[in-house]
């Protein structure tokens, strides 16, 4: 794996030459006394970058002889670590820079001398670099290799990104295993029941498809009181978070044990991917002891020791899976290369096909991993015959599809081998936000700004390629139909790109059984769980770039020694304390900051000496204030904050009163009694107990952060100049407020977002929205998601103009009929979803030839409906109608009619609604007419029956 190696250095030496090259570099350079030397050492690199480049496309697929390929291993591996301690000496180079009249003078003299001293001992390793690469004949040897018979008809196109936009297609991994699903399904209804059915086979099998596919099977779950699916973390240290799982799920009610609740209700249960014997001891806690009851569970391992373990035993409930067969292994290479599972291959093409698939052994897994490679190369039969011979003999165990992976791997072009290498950081199992991922991405300088896109479009499109050649997977909560907005990485890939990256891209993961400092030199750490006061072996924190926590964060592990990090991520990390981040400020070089999700409540005012931050990410936590100082960072592009837009937060909101009214706040509830007489409010109490606990104060003088791309949620509070000046920052993509509507400031506010040219999402809060109907100027034309959360009434004048709108999302704005029917009219609304108090009619109605693009269609918190009415022609290619906690709904074939003319609708949810037998009988009935039966969820899934 050397294209590794060429990849991440050739990643390294586009940071260091963007770095190296600017003006003020050469400002700072010529200061520092090394203006000669930061010159050869760019035009050493630029040799180097060009190098690499050869190198690149060389060792795709294994391209020259063994000894070779060891030598410009090594020269690559050299080449990388000389790029990184460039980098990092550059790195202070650039902040000095950055201040060169500091350098002038007092302290700054002994900094310049130590960074020219630096500067000059790196130009002498270069040398020394050179020397040994001609003693050996490196570049040479290297120079006879060609490029892959792919790369003589395209050159170097495999470099350059596509123009149009790769989205992932409708295709499934997993092909529809019709004989082995109903295998399944006789296990689990046979007479006296099996309560335990395992199912195994080697990774990359389908294991976790197949069931999934049995997990939604409306015939099966319909004879079930509730569901859940549990998959297990690695390593399982006790079965308090499965319990926790279950008990979400199945709704266990407070008091009870999950396992007395299993033994007493009739649950599917899936228990996903058990490693170990030691891992089934303790999830088999929380299930009843004394099987068989009504409940089932279904286990899935790839061990078939785990798998009689798990079935007690009792051979006959433990289910081999097999390969594909000949004929659906086909379908779904063809699936994966073309995009058509019926595909007539020519005879040549038919020949080479069929020796790959010998090869793969009706792996699923290796086979969407091929073919997903060969969907992006030249389909000719001499390109497959080079794959071929290069996959060598036959898959036969989990360690030998490290071939396949490894292909498709060699196969990415450069830029896209560093970012999947990164995906390593992230735990099996774990979902990964895109907006994390591609920020961070950024932060370490992985993607170059391109000249006709932002650097966000591009990282969009390598994620979207990844998906594409199924190196990474779609979140299972994903749709085809949707933007893949998180991601995973298969296990099995997991594993083998774990240890190249831990080689490669010094990446050490730290847990309670690894506590030995790495000889190596950390780039990437990681630590995984920790307790918070668990005494850490001594690392060398001088060259990490990046520290992610899963888990709890060591004590005093965030200090000035990670004097070189650039992304600080602890998104999610468990108490975490706001004196853990008292030395932030002294990180200088910092670029993304996350906190997302921890309770942390207040932010130090050192962080305005980190001027190079580009993302603060401190949604959901308790932080409600921003340091003053926050308007020095002209570097920022992303600063999120606030609780999260969801279907819950007017509910949050309603707690949040109820507790400042007991504590005394009796002016809001005059102010309710003004706002609900005449419907606005020219005053609002600047109640900060109620507002920003949900949002953070935006700061004044916000105009100066020109570079902000994504602002929100910030609260607007009464005689702020906020919401004027938020016209100035003309670079914001995405927008959320929380404003005291006065009138001044919602007249100010509706101004400022009409300048916004750029804006694509727009998100308002505010206990009356009346203003936005006044405003004399519309948003952007050509806006994309719009969420509104209070009262409103109607719908603004200018909603039937913005055509381009994809997202609506409503809480307690009470429209009616009438506003449905103009949503009705926006030709490219592909979701929408009505949340607590968004409609006050009786009878919602979704009329004919009305939302041609919708595909999801969420219907909650609406305690006044009635009857939900669906016209022949209307919502043509709907896919998802979740209908939740609508609990006045008539229980008759009157409370959601006509379902049955939504031929595209795959899965139809009716939950929390009380108790609608009839209804449910009746959505029966429509939905088993579909050709494909859609997935039907009722209340029982997850409410209790009494």
């Amino acid at each position: 794996m050397e294209a590794t190696a060429v990849s991440l250095t050739r990643t390294v030496l586009d940071g260091v030459l963007g770095s190296a090259g600017t003006a003020m570099a050469d400002e700072a350079a010529l200061l520092l006394g090394v203006r000669r030397e930061v010159g050869f050492i760019r035009s050493e690199l630029q040799m180097m970058q060009s190098f690499l480049r050869v190198q690149s496309s060389a060792t795709r697929w294994g391209a020259g002889g063994g000894a070779c390929r060891d030598t410009v291993r090594t020269c690559v591996k050299q080449v990388r670590d000389l790029a990184c301690d460039l980098e990092d000496c550059l790195l202070d180079f650039t902040l000095h820079a950055s201040r060169s009249r500091w350098l002038r003078w007092g302290p700054g003299l002994a900094a310049r001398h130590r960074v020219a001293d630096r500067i000059r001992g790196l130009k002498a390793t270069v040398v020394e670099l050179n020397q040994r690469n001609q003693r050996y004949n490196v570049f040479a040897a290297t120079s006879h290799h060609g490029a892959t018979p792919g790369e003589e008809q395209h050159g170097h196109a495999e470099d350059e990104c596509p123009r149009a936009q790769l989205v992932p297609g409708n295709e499934r991994q997993d092909m529809e295993r019709a004989g082995e699903m109903d295998d399944l399904v006789r296990l689990l209804n046979k007479t006296g029941g099996a309560w335990v059915v395992s199912v195994w086979g080697m990774g990359g099998m389908g294991k976790s498809s197949l069931v999934r596919m049995l997990y939604n099977d409306m015939a099966l779950i319909d004879g079930f009181d509730g569901r859940a699916w549990v998959t297990v973390p690695h390593p399982l240290e006790s079965a308090d978070e499965v319990e926790r799982r279950l008990r979400k799920q199945l709704g266990v009610a407070p008091g009870r044990a999950v396992r007395a609740w299993l033994e007493e209700k009739s649950c599917l249960v899936v228990v996903d991917d058990v490693s170990s014997h030691e891992e089934w001891e303790l999830i088999s806690r929380c299930l009843p002891a004394n099987g068989p009851t009504g409940s089932r569970v279904v286990v899935t391992t790839r061990r078939d020791d785990v798998a009689r373990l798990c079935a007690g035993g009792v051979l006959e409930n433990v289910y081999e899976l097999k390969p594909l067969q000949d004929e659906e292994a086909r379908k779904l290479f063809c699936q994966k290369v073309y995009k058509d599972a019926g595909y007539k291959l020519m005879d040549d093409m038919m020949e080479q096909a069929s020796r790959i698939l010998e090869r793969c052994r009706g792996l699923p897994l290796a086979i969407a991993t091929i073919g997903g490679l060969l969907a992006n190369r030249p389909k000719t039969s001499r390109e497959w015959m080079d794959l071929r011979k290069h996959l060598g003999s036959e898959l036969e165990s989990d360690r030998d599809i490290k071939r396949v992976i490894t292909s498709s791997y060699d196969g990415l072009p450069y830029h896209l081998k560093c970012c999947f290498l990164y995906l390593s950081i992230f735990p099996e199992n774990h979902e990964i936000r895109l907006t994390r991922l591609l920020r961070r991405w950024i932060a370490e300088g992985y993607i170059t700004k391109p000249r006709d896109m932002s650097v966000e479009e591009l990282g969009r499109r390598y994620y979207n390629e990844l998906i594409s050649r199924s190196m990474i997977q779609p979140s299972e909560k994903a749709r085809a139909s949707m933007a893949v907005e998180r991601c995973r990485v298969h296990g099995v890939v997991l594993q083998i790109i774990l240890s190249q990256s831990i080689e490669e891209n010094q990446l050490f993961i730290m847990d309670k059984h690894c506590n030995e400092a790495p000889q190596s030199k950390i780039r990437h750490l990681v630590v995984t769980r920790w307790k918070k006061n668990e005494k850490m072996a001594s690392l060398n924190l001088s060259q990490v770039r990046s520290l992610t926590i899963f888990g709890r964060c060591p004590v005093s592990l965030i200090s000035s020694k990670l004097r070189l990090l650039r992304v600080l991520d602890l998104e999610d990390t468990l108490e975490l304390e706001n004196d853990d981040l008292k030395h932030i400020g002294e990180l200088h070089h910092l670029r993304y900051l996350g906190l997302r999700k921890t309770n942390i409540s207040r932010l130090p005012s050192s962080l305005e000496n980190l001027r190079f931050l580009e993302t603060l990410d401190v949604q959901d936590t308790e932080v409600t204030q921003l340091p003053v100082g926050i308007t020095k960072l002209e570097k920022l592009c992303h600063l999120v904050g606030g609780i999260n837009f969801a279907k819950d937060l007017a509910e949050k909101r309603k707690k949040n009163k109820e507790q400042c009214k007991c504590n005394g706040h009796l002016f809001e509830t005059f102010a309710d009694l003004v706002t609900g007489c005449y419907g606005y409010k020219e005053f609002e109490p600047s109640c900060s107990c109620f507002i920003c606990e949900f949002s953070v104060t935006a700061p004044e003088r916000i105009e100066k952060l020109r570079n902000l791309q994504v602002l929100g949620v910030v609260h607007i509070a009464r005689g702020s100049k906020v919401a004027r000046n938020l016209g100035d920052l003309t670079s914001l993509r995405r927008l959320g407020v929380d404003v005291d509507a006065t009138e001044e400031v919602g007249k100010d506010l509706c101004s400022s977002i009409s300048r916004l040219v750029r804006l694509e999402r727009l998100e308002v809060r505010s206990r009356s929205l009346e203003f936005l109907k006044k405003a004399e100027e519309m948003p952007p034309k050509h806006l994309l998601s719009l969420r509104l959360c209070g009262r409103l009434g109607n719908l603004p004048a200018w909603m039937d103009r913005l055509n381009d709108l994809a997202k609506v999302k409503l809480i307690q704005t009470q429209l009616k009929q009438v506003d449905i029917e103009v949503l009705g009219k926006l030709r490219n609304l592909t979701l929408l979803a009505l949340w607590e108090d968004s409609f006050v009619e009786k009878t919602l109605c979704f009329g004919e030839g009305t939302f041609p693009k919708l595909k999801l269609l969420y219907i909650e918190g609406m305690e006044n409906i009635e009857s939900i009415q669906i016209k022949d022609g209307a919502l043509p290619v709907l896919e998802k109608l979740q209908v939740k906690k609508c609990i006045n709904l008539d229980d008759s074939k009157e409370g959601l009619s006509l379902v049955l003319v939504l031929k595209n609708l795959n899965e139809l949810v009716l939950t929390s609604c009380g108790d609608k037998p009839k209804l449910e009988k009746e959505l029966q009935k429509q939905i088993s007419g579909f050709k494909k039966r859609p997935k039907f969820i009722t209340g029982k899934s997850i409410v209790s029956r009494s």
